[in-house]
This record gives C-alpha cells, structure tokens and sequence, in this order.
C-alpha cells in the first residue's frame, strides 16, 4: 500500500500549462476534498480548514479578480506585465480551481482558551493548510490531473477582498492558496525543466541503539 501512495507522491508535480479537461466527474472533485478536509490533521483538532472548488464561469470569475489586482502591482514593467498576464492565462485555463483558507475565528477561540500557547497557532494552523493543500494536489495527480499552488490571495488584500465579496465568503477566512488544476496541457516546472535533488544522505539521518 505504502508503494502507491509514494508513487503518487513521486508523481505530483507543479503544471502550469493547463487544458479545460477533467477525467472524472465534479461529484469525485468533492469527494476527494470531502475525504481530504475530513482526515489531514489539525492541532487540538480545531479542523480550521475551510475550502471552496470552482469549475466553470465561477473559476473564471476567480482569475479574472487575480488578474485585476496583480496587474497593477507589477508597476510599468512590460516584460512582467506580459510574463504576469500568460500565467493568468494559464490558470484560467484549466478545469477548475481549488481555494484553501482557515478559519481565524477558530484559531483564535482555541488561542483564548490556551494562552500561554496563543502564538503558536498561526504556525500550526499554516502546517495544517499546506498538509491539506498537499494531500488534495496528490488526489488529483492520481486521477490524471496537474496543478499548481498559487499565492496571491495570501499577500494581496485587494486579491482576498476580491475573493470574499464575489464568493460571499466569512471575513474570518483567510485565503491560504488558490490551486489551478485540470489535464496538464504541457510537460511539468518551468518549460520542463528537470527536477533536480539534494543527495539524499545530506538530508536524512538515522540513529540506532544511542545510550
């Protein structure tokens, strides 16, 4: 079993190039963010974890509101104008999108209750979000699917004001990530550049029968 869910590991990759193609149902979508949201771990089970999936003229609405608040920061750059507004293109291209958030509300109810552990929490809470963020983009690499993790939303307050108007979202949601996904439409990284590794040894240790 362990041999499968590490192919998968293996096999998720970051896909820019995106197709409006999806080879299972939007029902199996939910189900896989439903199993997700219920099982990956949250601390003191608090289960802060909010998420919203968007096909459609929903996913398009979503890009569209990226695009009008990314835009501007990049200043009179043309040559980042141009590179800003292909990868806006390609996120909207795909099948569908994916929106992480937590919830502040229940991570500062928890952080009442527990005061002395009060700072903790943002940094447990943005643990939880990318454990989650990376179980779902692993369920997708499964089913045939590439995506990728964006953070606009997470840096921009006009992006995540954006967001939570046009959505009708709680303000007490904060946007963590947006992930792109649908069938990849090009090889994965940046231009199918390779993916290179460390030498395992410089980052993993093992000890045995320390006294």
């Amino acid at each position: 079993m362990s041999a499968s869910f590490l192919q998968a590991v293996k096999g998720r990759r970051t896909y820019y190039a995106l197709s409006n193609v999806c080879p299972i149902p939007d029902a199996q979508l939910k189900a896989i963010i439903d199993a997700a949201v219920t099982n990956v771990p949250s601390v003191f089970n608090i289960q802060a974890a909010r998420v919203v999936l968007l096909t459609g003229k929903a996913k398009d609405k979503l890009w569209d509101i990226v695009k009008a608040g990314y835009l501007p920061t990049l200043g009179d750059n043309e040559d980042a104008i141009k590179a800003g507004t292909e990868k806006m293109k390609s996120n909207a291209a795909g099948y569908g999108a994916v929106m992480f958030f937590e919830d502040q509300a229940a991570i500062e109810g928890i952080a009442a209750k527990m005061p002395a552990l009060s700072a903790h929490f943002p940094v447990w809470s943005d643990k939880s979000t990318g454990m989650l963020q990376f179980v779902i983009w692993t369920a997708l690499e499964a089913e045939g699917l590439g995506a990728s993790l964006q953070h606009h939303a997470s840096y921009s307050p006009d992006i995540a004001s954006g967001i939570h108007s046009e959505f009708d979202l709680p303000e007490t949601w904060k946007c963590t990530a947006l992930m792109p996904f649908g069938v990849p439409a090009g090889p994965p990284g940046m231009a199918g550049r390779e993916k290179t590794f460390l030498p395992i040894d410089e980052r993993v240790r093992v000890f045995d029968g320390i006294e």
